[in-house]
C-alpha cells in the first residue's frame, strides 16, 4: 500500500472515530473531551500530508503551474541571434539594412537581397548598447536564457586581408562585444548568457583556430555572462561553442569522432538536415552525441495531415534527448514556405515544430530565429516574403503577434504560470516614466483620463521608458501590458520642476 492510500485510510478513520465520538460524547464525558481533539489534530496533520503529497506528485508529472524563475525551468531554451547589423560591419544601402522589399508584404519579383520588415526599434545598429539592452530583455521575456550569437560567417578579422572582410569580420567582433559587455552590466531582470556559433569552413582547421583564440578572448573578458552547459561531462564548466561544420565532415565525425578539439570549450558540432546521419527511433529520429540540430523539415509520417513535424533530437551521452528545435515559419523547398502565420488543426508553425518537446524533455531548445527578417530569392531558404521568414523579434507589421506566440508556448514548456503585468507604482524621472520590470511588461499606454480606451499602446523601450516631455498636467494615467494581459491602470503624479524636467 502507498503512502498516499494510507493516508487517505488513516484520515477517514480519523473522521469516523470524531463522529462516533461526538454521537457519543454523553456517555463517554472526560474521555471524549481528551479523544475528540487529539482525533481532530492528527485528522488535520493527515490532510496536510496529503496536500504536500499531492502538490509534489503533481511538480513530479509535469502538472503543476509554477513561478517562473531559474530554478523551475526544464530545458535551457536558446534564441538564435543574428549579430551583423550596422553600418560599419556591413555595406548594406541603409544603414547596415537592406531595401525594405518593394512587394512587400508578399514575394519580391526581382532577385537581390531585401528586408522583409522594420523591426520596432527601427533600422537599429548593434554597436549601441541600448539597441543589445533592449534585445537582451525582449530575448529574457520571450523565455530564453541564452543566446547563440551568429558568427558562422566570421573568420578572424586579426588574419582578414581583404579591406571589406576587415569590415564585415572586426564589426561582427565589436558588435559581439557590445552585447556581452551589455549583458555584464544588466542588473534590473534576468539577463540571458551567450555562447557563439563558429563554422569550420571545408576542412580549413588553421582558419578555425583562429577564430577560436578571438572566441576566448571575449570569453576571457566576460565569463560571468558566457554560457556554460550542464551535458554531465567534464566540460560543463568550460565555455560552450557550437560549430557549424559541412554535411562531409560531420559524416567522418559520426564514423571516427571529430579530427579536431580545442580543450578550452565544450564543442558541438553542428548542421541542418541531419537525417544522413540520424537513427530511426520509434517515431522520432536522432542524431549522435557530439552533434547538434540546426533545422529540419520532414513532416511526422503519422501526422502529416496535421502539419505536425518529425521530431528530432541530438542524443546526450546518457542517449536521452540532450537538444532539440523550434522554429517559428519553416522552408520546405524551392520558394515553399510553411509561413508564420499558417494554422493547421489550431497549431501555429512554431507549435507544430514542438509538439513532441515537453514529452521528450530536451536539456536544450534552439528557437529559432530571432532577427532575420529576409527575402532572398537566389538564397530562398533564407526567406521569401514576411510570413516566409524567420523573424520572432517585434516588427512594424505583427508588434508583438509572433513573439507573444512564441513566449506563451515557452511558458507552456516550462510550465510556468501565465501572469500579467502588475502595475502599482512608477518612477517619475525629469521627462521619463520608468516602471518596474515584474513579469516582463512589453507596451504600456497613457491619458490624461482614467478611461484608456482611446489610447495607443506603445512598445516599451527599457533605454528610453516612456517620454512624457509633452504631456500637459499634473498627472496622468498608466497602464502596462504583457503578452498575458494588462495591469490595473494607476494614476501617476507629475511635477516635472521637482523631478528635474
Amino acid at each position: 500500500m502507498g503512502l498516499t492510500m494510507a493516508l487517505y485510510i488513516f484520515a477517514f478513520s480519523l473522521l469516523a472515530m470524531i463522529v462516533v465520538l461526538f454521537v457519543k460524547r454523553k456517555e463517554l464525558g472526560k474521555v471524549f473531551k481528551i479523544l475528540a481533539p487529539v482525533c481532530l489534530v492528527a485528522m488535520v496533520a493527515a490532510a496536510a500530508g496529503l496536500v504536500y503529497l499531492h502538490t509534489a506528485e503533481d511538480v513530479k508529472n509535469d502538472n503543476f503551474l509554477r513561478q517562473r524563475t531559474e530554478e523551475t525551468r526544464k530545458m535551457d531554451m536558446i534564441i538564435w541571434y543574428d549579430i551583423d547589423i550596422s553600418p560599419l560591419s556591413n555595406d548594406r544601402p541603409e544603414r547596415g539594412w537592406w531595401f525594405l522589399n518593394p512587394q512587400h508584404p508578399d514575394m519580391p519579383r526581382t532577385k537581390g537581397c531585401f528586408r522583409t520588415t522594420t523591426p520596432l526599434l527601427g533600422l537599429y545598429d548593434q554597436r549601441k548598447p541600448e539597441t543589445a539592452r533592449q534585445h537582451l530583455y525582449w530575448i529574457s521575456a520571450l523565455g530564453c536564457n541564452v543566446i547563440a550569437a551568429d558568427w558562422t560567417n566570421y573568420t578572424s578579422y586579426r588574419t582578414a586581408q581583404d579591406a571589406g572582410w576587415l569590415k564585415y569580420t572586426k564589426g561582427v567582433y565589436d558588435n559581439t562585444e557590445v552585447l556581452l559587455d551589455t549583458a555584464q552590466k544588466c542588473d534590473d531582470f534576468d539577463v540571458p548568457k551567450v555562447y557563439l556559433v563558429a563554422r569550420l569552413f571545408g576542412e580549413d582547421y588553421d582558419k578555425l583556430r583562429d577564430v577560436l583564440d578571438d572566441v576566448y578572448e571575449l570569453y576571457s573578458k566576460y565569463k560571468d555572462v558566457w554560457y556554460t552547459f550542464n551535458d554531465g561531462t567534464e566540460n560543463a564548466k568550460k565555455p560552450f561553442l557550437q560549430i557549424f561544420a559541412d554535411h562531409s565532415v560531420l559524416s567522418k565525425f559520426v564514423e571516427a569522432g571529430p579530427s579536431f578539439s580545442d580543450d578550452r570549450f565544450n564543442i558541438r558540432w553542428s548542421n541542418g538536415y541531419l537525417g544522413s546521419i540520424g537513427t530511426i527511433e520509434g517515431d522520432n529520429v536522432s542524431v549522435p552525441f557530439g552533434t547538434w540540430l540546426f533545422v529540419e523539415n520532414e513532416l511526422d509520417p503519422s501526422n502529416a495531415d496535421k502539419g505536425l513535424y518529425r521530431a528530432y533530437y541530438a542524443k546526450g551521452l546518457d542517449k536521452k534527448p540532450e537538444q532539440m528545435i523550434a522554429w517559428a515559419s519553416v522552408h520546405k523547398s524551392g520558394t515553399e514556405w510553411d509561413p508564420m502565420n499558417k494554422i493547421i488543426d489550431g497549431k501555429t508553425t512554431f507549435e507544430r515544430t514542438i509538439w513532441k518537446v515537453k514529452e521528450l524533455k530536451p536539456k536544450a531548445l534552439l528557437v529559432n530565429r530571432f532577427n532575420y527578417a529576409i527575402a532572398w530569392l537566389d538564397e530562398p531558404q533564407e526567406g521569401v516574403g514576411l510570413y516566409e521568414s524567420t523573424h520572432i523579434e517585434p516588427n512594424e507589421d505583427l508588434g508583438f503577434l509572433i513573439f507573444d506566440n512564441v513566449r506563451e508556448n515557452l511558458y507552456d514548456l516550462n510550465d510556468w504560470e501565465k501572469n500579467p503585468v502588475q502595475l502599482k507604482n512608477a518612477e517619475v524621472s525629469g521627462n521619463l516614466i520608468k516602471v518596474p520590470l515584474d513579469n516582463y511588461p512589453t507596451k504600456y499606454r497613457i491619458s490624461s483620463k482614467g478611461d484608456m480606451s482611446e489610447s495607443e499602446w506603445i512598445y516599451l523601450n527599457i533605454s528610453s521608458w516612456i517620454d512624457i516631455s509633452d504631456f500637459e498636467g499634473d498627472k496622468l494615467y498608466l497602464q502596462l501590458g504583457n503578452g498575458f494581459g494588462e495591469s490595473d491602470v494607476i494614476e501617476v503624479k507629475i511635477n516635472k520642476e521637482e523631478n528635474g524636467g
